[in-house]
């Protein structure tokens, strides 16, 4: 597995979900059967920001080198953040905070930590 084409999909994924919720967070949201108010709107842009970043930080790192010391906190500050996520995700699903939809970012985030944690501890 390349370093370099996962970079590309994890910004991909990132900036896709950032950008939705830095947008549209209702409309987005409400795929997953989550209804925000404006509370919510604002928490889900302020989310969108940092997605959108962190997608931007894959798309921009995505020419340096494997080797490249920043891969290494990158890539495990990621399998980190993923890990945490996918317990609260299941939560939400099984407690029906989500719709059935909300399995796909549930899935997404085990995609995420797998691969993270494959270029994280690969060696």
């Amino acid at each position: 597995m390349k370093l370099k084409i996962f970079s590309i999909v994890w910004a991909v994924i990132y900036l896709s979900f950032g950008l939705g919720l830095l947008f549209i967070p209702i409309q987005l949201m409400a795929i997953f059967g989550v209804t925000l108010d404006s509370d919510g709107t604002m928490m889900a842009r302020i989310l969108g920001a940092a997605l959108t970043a962190y997608g931007l930080t894959f798309w921009l790192n995505r020419n340096l080198p494997a080797t490249d010391k920043a891969w290494h906190n990158l890539l495990l500050t990621s399998f980190i953040y993923n890990i945490v996520v996918i317990p609260i995700m299941l939560i939400a699903v099984l407690d029906g905070v989500t719709n059935a939809m909300g399995w796909m970012p549930f899935g997404q985030h085990i995609f995420l930590a797998a691969t993270f944690g494959y270029f994280t501890f690969r060696n």
